[in-house]
């Protein structure tokens, strides 16, 4: 009987011997396949002969579209990778993709981009303009320094967001924003204060790089006119970059006039549910305060005539200040009623009422909460309170750029999946 137990404890630690032989053996695998893959995309992308890494707080997808569309008008086959709102890469012919992505999001997705244009077709790609994915300081410096190495930095501009990360000041986030330009060429930027403009140009200075300050309100009505749907500023600093890269100014404007958009529908949806009007709008790609008063106003301009307004605050653990700012910046005399949807909902709660919302106009869903059949029932009746009678009309305006289930039933509800 002891031989026999002996024969199996011999068995089964040979067979764990194995098992663990062949785990090591497999990791062994998996990492010289990631090593070579990455090894290859790294040398692809640093084969390109200009680099342009676009990062900052406000119109980076914008923009890239914009210089991709610029450098391609010039005969500069291009490659672009926004990572806004929704992913998308643009190949040199100028075709549109939606980037599938497969688990975690990361900064290694340039990495995908470059190795999936590989094997597209067009001409080799002889420049490269990629949105800047990193938030925190060490990933902004280690996507440029380790990845991009680009030539060209564009910072559009330095604006309140990603406070938790980049810092709680205008000037710490400029800060946090220059880790981009070591080893580039050229900063182009349009930040307007003249305080974080001037730490950008002494963050260039300290690194050897040209800044090319720009400004759009100084483009003529002409120049304008050309691309009426992008922002000045975007305009400013498409041209620059392709001034940089040899193309002459009224080409790349002719170029941007057929630059692609972001997917986020601009314009107001509806849909009829018990017997009330609903009208729904997006400015969820406004993550800054700054930008919030103007895109508020021309979303409330789209809101039928004596409709319930609602403005929905999408929250999140990880992005609590930025939840704070939104809630102190939109008062009841913005809109009639406050959605706040995820966490930290108590946080936020307390801010909006010192902005002076009542507890009866604000309405809270959290990530474990109810669906959006309650949330509707929920706005009806509170619409119903702040009318004294039931709405025919009540509209929703989303804010900040944080996706969160509740928040994008919502959305797909007016707009479909193709925009999440």
């Amino acid at each position: 009987m002891g031989d026999i137990l002996e024969r199996a404890k011999g068995d089964l630690l040979t067979q764990q011997s194995l098992s663990a032989a062949l785990a090591t053996a497999a990791l062994l695998v998996v990492l010289i396949t990631w090593y070579l893959w990455s090894t290859r995309a790294l040398k692809a992308l640093w084969a390109i002969p200009l680099r342009v890494l676009v990062t900052g707080t406000r119109g980076k997808s914008s923009t890239v579209r914009l210089i991709h569309a610029a450098l391609t008008a010039g005969g500069i086959p291009t490659i672009g990778k926004m990572t806004g709102t929704s992913s998308r890469e643009l190949d040199t012919l100028g075709n549109e993709y939606r980037t599938n992505r497969v688990g975690q999001v990361s900064v290694l997705e340039v990495l995908e981009t470059v190795h999936r244009n590989m094997k597209r077709t067009g001409p080799q790609p002889q420049a490269v303009v990629l949105e800047c994915m990193a938030v925190s300081p060490d990933l902004i410096e280690f996507l440029s320094s380790r990845i991009v190495r680009p030539d060209v930095v564009v910072i559009t501009n330095a604006l309140w967001d990603h406070l938790e990360e980049e810092g709680t000041s205008l000037e710490k986030i400029a800060i946090s924003l220059s880790l981009a330009l070591p080893g580039a060429k050229l900063l182009v930027t349009s930040e307007h204060r003249e305080t974080t403009r001037a730490v950008l140009s002494y963050e260039a200075s300290l690194r050897d790089v040209t800044s090319d300050i720009v400004d759009g309100r100084a483009l003529p009505a002409d120049v304008l006119a050309i691309a009426p749907n992008a922002h000045p500023d975007n305009i400013a600093m498409a041209t620059a970059v392709a001034e940089y890269a040899g193309v002459d100014a009224r080409t790349a404007l002719e170029g941007m006039a057929s630059a692609t958009s972001e997917p986020l529908p601009v314009v107001a949806a509806s849909a009829q549910m018990q017997g009330i009007t609903w009208t729904y709008r997006d400015i969820g790609s406004i993550n800054d305060t700054d930008s919030l008063t103007p895109a508020l106003e021309g979303a409330k301009a789209q809101m039928p005539p004596g409709a319930v307004v609602f403005g929905m605050l999408v929250t999140r653990w990880d992005r609590p200040l930025r939840a704070m700012q939104f809630a102190a910046s939109v008062t009841p005399d913005d809109v009639d009623g406050l959605i706040i949807v995820g966490e930290p909902d108590v946080l936020v709660r307390y801010v909006a009422r010192r902005s002076g919302w009542s507890n009866d106009r604000i309405v809270r869903i959290s990530t474990w909460g109810m669906g959006q059949r309650s949330l509707y029932d929920r706005l009806a009746d509170t619409g119903t309170r702040i009318m004294g009678e039931r709405p025919k009309d009540i509209g929703i305006i989303a804010m900040e750029n944080n996706h969160q289930y509740v928040a994008d039933l919502v959305r797909e509800k007016f707009f479909g999946s193709d925009v999440i």
